[in-house]
């Protein structure tokens, strides 16, 4: 049975400038291969003067991702590994695509064929560059974030009560202020989560995104330092440059009940409509 053939051509203007292989001398070298081995050539995708770092950017790239899914490719061939991509996490990402769907990955100028046992075998080992690469990522993030917190810039991008102040800050926004004050009050008098979303489903209130109150989102919103000014992160508190919406004694009154909860009592409905 002859095997169906897409084949894929990449050339930046730099790569062209320096070394030559413009996408006529890819494609002519990737169809002669494709000749040699018997098989037939059902597409050429090529993008041209476009970067190898990642595949976002490149529309021919992705549109031969999408169509493997359809059926009728059996093998990806390429003239090196960089024209497919760069980016070992994408690399990877591409053989997991390629072994769902049965098609392998054939690589003219390095001894990378998917087709073979010791082919297949590099992939384990992509994977573990592709774990690590995810893994140092991470952590340059986590970095970069605490780093953040240590400065008073926030850490948060939505949260009910402030609207974002340029990259690093926040502002109060009065009325959804109004709501967490609220929800500080009625947890001071009644003691009771359940009884606190009841009164906020009665008033209207719902958080930042015209969510429900339930009472894990209470709790939540009761034990944000963000609305005593603090910025939190990894389990560490940074001093914030945002204002405060709650006072400090009425956030250390509502710590020490969260604590012990104490159910003091149900609101009556019409109390508080």
């Amino acid at each position: 049975m002859i095997q169906k053939v897409a084949i894929y051509i990449r050339v930046s203007t730099l790569d062209q400038a320096r070394n030559g292989y413009s996408l006529a001398a890819q494609r002519k070298t990737l169809e002669d291969y494709a000749t040699l081995h018997g098989y037939e050539v059902v597409h050429v995708y090529a993008d041209e003067g476009i970067s190898g770092k990642d595949i976002s950017h490149r529309p021919a790239v992705r549109e031969m991702l999408e169509e493997i899914k359809e059926g009728g490719i059996d093998i990806i061939l390429v003239w090196a590994l960089s024209r497919l991509t760069r980016s070992v996490a994408d690399l990877y990402k591409i053989l997991e695509l390629l072994q769902r769907h049965n098609v392998s990955l054939v690589s003219h100028t390095e001894a990378f064929n998917t087709t073979t046992p010791m082919g297949r075998a590099m992939i384990g080992f992509l994977g573990i560059f592709a774990q690590m690469e995810r893994e140092i990522t991470a952590e340059r993030v986590r970095t970069a974030m605490a780093e953040r917190a240590a400065q008073g810039k926030r850490t948060a991008h939505e949260v009910l009560g402030y609207d974002l102040d340029g990259a690093d800050g926040l502002k109060i926004n009065e009325a959804e202020a109004e709501r967490v004050r609220y929800i500080f009050d009625r947890y001071l008098k009644y003691h009771n989560l359940s009884a606190v979303a009841e009164l906020c489903r009665l008033k209207g209130y719902t958080g930042k995104r015209g969510r429900t109150f339930r009472a894990e989102h209470i709790k939540t919103i009761l034990t944000r330092p963000i609305y005593i000014g603090y910025n939190s992160y990894c389990g560490q508190l940074f001093q914030g440059s945002h204002p405060p919406i709650i006072d400090n004694p009425t956030w250390d009154r509502v710590q020490r009940l969260i604590k012990q909860p104490k159910r003091i009592g149900h609101p009556n409905k019409k109390e508080e409509t």
